[in-house]
């Protein structure tokens, strides 16, 4: 964080990067936090969760933002140079099944879910009155919509090597789009962006109502990543994201299942 004067005002800087899951919901709370302390900028990048993990690691953000753990690879870096950060749980969201529109399918259980995502179960009809190979796409494994996928989905197992990797989800909609025999998972922030049609799992659809009461199976926190000691001008704002009636309540107007309810 930066202080820039100009004339008597000084302006502090919070640098945010990550997640592109929560870019949406970060801009609607640091545009308010803005309105309500002008001399305080919020300037937001996206990049994903690695990004917002590496950003904080290397000092060039003050808070990251996640939808999912760290890299595996990153955390062995932080631990050998003996650096540490804390998440701030702020949200949850649904990871959304996605099939083209045309697929006749309309529900599928967790270990349906886990036999097609590994290789396991690999012709549509063995499911649905659709006969074809079923075509898995996933994400990159440094997008962070991946990690909790594959934890909550897949467990223990890989994901299988027959999978076509996405780096994001422009790219996810336009393959399924033109795929009928195609299936993936997108966050549910995502949702009103593509002519996909969205399966239940385990007979309940990522609805607001079923992420709410933990109905729906597939439910991955959404943090904000920080250094373990913090200036008490990012203590503010984090704190602000965590408000009732402040922070959260933006992030229900956006979608997402607030972690803090008043």
């Amino acid at each position: 964080m930066t202080d820039v004067s100009a004339g008597n005002a000084i302006t502090q800087y919070i640098q945010l990067r990550g997640s592109t899951t929560l870019l949406g919901p970060m801009q609607a709370i640091g545009l308010q936090y803005m309105d309500e302390y002008p001399s305080v900028g919020l300037p937001l990048l996206g990049g994903g969760t690695s990004a917002g993990y590496k950003s904080v690691l290397d000092g060039t953000a003050d808070i990251g933002m996640a939808s999912g753990a760290m890299p595996e690879d990153m955390e062995i870096w932080a631990n050998a140079h003996k650096h540490s950060v804390r998440s701030i749980d702020i949200a949850y969201d649904g990871i959304a099944v996605i099939v083209n529109a045309s697929n006749p399918i309309t529900n599928l259980t967790l270990v349906q879910l886990r036999d097609i995502f590994t290789g396991r179960l690999n012709n549509w009809n063995e499911l649905c009155k659709l006969s074809g190979k079923i075509n898995v796409y996933s994400h990159h494994p440094q997008r962070g919509t991946y990690e909790p996928w594959k934890r909550l989905v897949v467990g223990k197992e890989h994901i299988t090597l027959g999978a076509q990797i996405v780096n994001d989800h422009k790219e996810l909609f336009a393959n399924l789009l033109k795929d009928p025999l195609g299936i993936s998972y997108v966050s549910t922030t995502f949702l009103g962006k593509a002519n996909l049609k969205v399966l239940s799992v385990n007979d309940f659809l990522p609805s607001y109502e079923n992420l709410s009461t933990n109905q729906y199976p597939i439910r991955n926190n959404l943090m904000l990543i920080a250094p373990e000691q913090t200036s008490d001008h990012v203590k503010q704002f984090i704190d602000y994201c965590l408000s009732p009636t402040k922070g959260q309540a933006l992030i229900k107007k956006n979608g997402l299942v607030p972690i803090v309810t008043g």
